[in-house]
């Protein structure tokens, strides 16, 4: 059996964008490839879940009704209130993104240090808005026009145009985005061609770890 081989250096990539611009498509394909994917989404909604004395704080912020009879986070009553109003928006991240970020940190050491991985990718469209871009060795932008998103996140999360927006604008632009990124990816085309973008990149990241094929 030949042995996987044992990455001496991982390095440590945010792929970012805005909701809609296709992120996370990127990371799964960056996962075919051998890569460590850190989803972001998840990990918040597995802090909340975990944490009795987070969810009463958020209750107080934002409601009762955010929880399901069962405890469970009922994620678009959520976003509803918080991402209408800038001040709730900076209330939610306030309470959750510090503990998010500690667990975050947390995986991605333990994945960088097993030497499994060439890329230990955060999959985060928030990167730049918590101000956690100095963590990463790259960072890649995946944009799209703002027509392509709001019909890519109509059709997957059955919003209304208006609630779409309002998400939209809680975020940095693309654009400025952009102007910030290591890598960019356009995604207004085909998945094909998606995965063109993503494998360029991949090849020119990994083409310098040292990589250890011999060992016992």
């Amino acid at each position: 059996m030949q042995r996987k081989p044992r990455f001496k250096y991982s390095r440590v990539i945010a792929v970012t964008g805005g909701i809609g611009s296709g992120q996370s498509t990127v990371c799964s394909i960056l996962k075919e490839y051998g890569c460590k994917v850190i989803d972001v989404d998840r990990k918040a909604k597995q802090v909340i879940a975990k944490d009795k004395f987070l969810q009463k704080e958020l209750q107080t912020a934002f409601g009762d009704n955010i929880f399901f009879r069962n405890g469970r986070l009922n994620r678009h009553q959520l976003a509803g209130i918080a991402f209408r109003d800038e001040e709730k928006t900076h209330q939610l991240n306030k309470l959750v993104h510090p503990r998010m970020v500690a667990e975050i940190v947390e995986e991605m050491e333990e994945a960088r240090f097993s030497q499994r991985y060439p890329l230990v990718v955060i999959d985060a469209a928030l990167i730049f808005e918590i101000s956690i871009e100095q963590m990463f060795d790259s960072i890649i932008v995946v944009y799209a026009s703002l027509k392509t998103r709001i019909e890519r996140i109509k059709l997957r999360d059955k919003l209304s145009e208006e609630d779409i927006r309002a998400r939209v604008n809680r975020q940095i632009p693309l654009e400025e985005k952009r102007k910030w990124a290591d890598f960019e990816i356009d995604n207004n085309g085909s998945l094909d061609d998606l995965r063109i973008q993503t494998k360029r990149i991949f090849d020119k990241l990994v083409e310098q770890i040292p990589v250890e094929r011999n060992f016992k």
